[in-house]
């Protein structure tokens, strides 16, 4: 039987949005403060997450979703213009609030992935050196996917571990990373994670690293993130052959 949203009941999930959207909006301060363990001290956080045509939409959106719920951080979408853009697939539209030129610096950089579009963004001079720059005052710097490769191929993760889409991980050794077959990766302030929703778990690894486990807990908990897939084939250690084989594996 379908219940009826009353009067009463919209407006409570209403002020429950607007709350959780509040707790995500702060401008960014001057710079974080730490405690003795590295965690912040209630400062704010920016997170700049890259756009570009031809993102894998989970790539971000799920980042997304989880840290716009924590007190404190900021999440600004970048990108070289604010035109309307297109996803992998080619449905999905979306854009930037703000164009590269407008940050200057952020706390945590986090690019998502793509296919061709990854690396046209990589390949882009404008972008490319926009990520370079970001990167030498970011507390973090982020790589979901295939956007570990586009931060590979800038040369940032030389000579430290990281991981990537399954598919692609002999890609990391000739820019001079390691690959390392797990779900996500902390080499220092580089992040890096698995196929698309691995960004999910690497993000709340991130946001306790930020605000400690009951934050993180807290997000999770906010959008309800708890998977309970049908298959044990999420991952290629996982998956059978045959479907391994008949992905391109």
């Amino acid at each position: 039987m379908t219940r009826t949203i009353d009067r009463r009941t919209f407006t409570a999930l209403s002020l429950a949005s607007t709350a959780a959207l509040l707790t995500g909006c702060a401008h960014a301060g001057p710079g974080p403060q730490l405690d003795s363990t590295g965690r912040r001290t209630g400062t704010r956080t920016q997170v700049t997450i890259l756009l570009y045509p031809g993102t894998t939409v989970l790539d971000w959106v799920g980042p997304y979703e989880a840290l716009h719920r924590v007190n404190g951080v900021e999440v600004v979408l970048a990108g070289k213009t604010t035109d309307i853009m297109k996803s992998d697939s080619g449905i999905v539209a979306y854009k930037a609030n703000v164009s590269l030129e407008e940050i200057t610096r952020t706390d945590v950089l986090l690019v998502p992935g793509g296919a061709q579009g990854m690396m046209t963004a990589a390949n882009d001079p404008v972008v490319a050196n926009w990520v370079k720059q970001i990167d030498t005052t970011s507390l973090y710097t982020v790589g979901i996917c295939t956007g570990s490769l586009m931060l590979a191929h800038l040369g940032l993760l030389q000579g430290r571990r990281a991981t990537t889409y399954w598919k692609f991980s002999d890609m990391l050794a000739p820019a001079g990373a390691t690959f390392v077959p797990e779900r996500w990766v902390k080499d220092d302030k580089y992040w890096t994670s698995a196929g698309v929703s691995a960004g999910m778990d690497l993000t709340l690894a991130l946001i306790a690293d930020l605000y400690g486990d009951k934050a993180a807990m807290m997000a999770q908990l906010a959008i309800e993130y708890d998977p309970h897939p049908p298959y044990n084939a999420g991952s290629a250690r996982t998956a059978p052959r045959e479907i391994i084989e008949a992905l391109g594996g």
